[in-house]
């Protein structure tokens, strides 16, 4: 099993529900791309991404409806193994770390060392 990406995600059914934001890992298993809801502890697959990610959205359905008509959604949360929550931490911060490379990088290219040296700091909050 390899780890390919992190993703959160949410999982919307028609106008009548929309998931919070949940945690989703991307991992290859031989020749197919397995997606895990981490909150749910729900799995699908697919041939592609896309395929194992809208199989995945069947299965949360599904796991909703169930949990729902037993009157049992006290108990959905269902969190995943600590092994791919490790394994979706260091996805995300891999891919993170990624971004920032390439922000950086295009944002430094039009402005001159100069520039920056005679600009004011200051903070803003994200």
């Amino acid at each position: 099993m390899k780890g390919i990406k992190a993703d959160r995600i949410k999982i919307k059914v028609g106008n009548l529900w929309e998931s919070p934001i949940l945690h989703i890992l991307l991992t290859k298993e031989d020749d197919i791309i397995v997606a895990r809801c981490l909150e749910f502890t729900v799995s699908s697959h697919g041939r592609d991404e896309k395929g194992a990610l809208e199989s995945l959205a069947d299965s949360v359905k599904e796991y909703v409806l169930t949990a729902v008509e037993n009157d049992a959604i006290d108990t959905i949360f269902d969190s995943a193994n600590s092994k791919y929550w490790r394994m979706f931490n260091e996805l995300e911060a891999s891919q993170s770390r990624r971004k920032i490379k390439r922000s950086l990088k295009q944002s430094f290219k039009s402005v001159s060392n100069e520039t920056i040296q005679k600009s004011t700091a200051e903070v803003n909050y994200a």
